[in-house]
C-alpha cells in the first residue's frame, strides 16, 4: 500500500475478496475487458447522449494519455471527481 493511504478494515477486505468484489486486478484491465465484451452496447447515458463501451474505452485511453503528457506517472496520486 502506498505510504499515507489508510487500508480498508480487514473484515471488509476479507469479505469483499471472498465475495469476488475485489479480484486483485487493476481497474483499467477490468474496464478494457468490459469494453471489449460489450463494444457496441451503451455504457453511459447523459440526457440524449449515448456512449458505447468502445467509445468509453477510447475516451479512457485519451484521458490516460493526457495525464501522462502532464507528467503524471504510475503510483502518482490524483483525485478524480465523478
Amino acid at each position: 500500500m502506498l505510504d499515507g493511504c489508510v487500508p480498508w478494515p480487514e473484515d471488509l477486505a476479507t469479505r469483499y475478496r471472498r465475495e469476488g468484489y475485489w479480484q486483485g486486478r487493476p481497474l483499467g484491465d477490468l474496464l478494457d475487458e468490459a469494453c471489449a465484451r460489450h463494444a457496441d452496447r451503451t455504457a453511459l447515458v447523459c440526457g440524449e447522449r449515448r456512449i458505447t463501451y468502445a467509445d468509453l474505452a477510447a475516451q479512457a485511453r485519451a484521458v490516460a494519455g493526457g495525464l501522462s503528457n502532464l507528467g503524471i506517472s504510475p503510483l502518482d496520486r490524483i483525485v478524480v471527481q465523478l
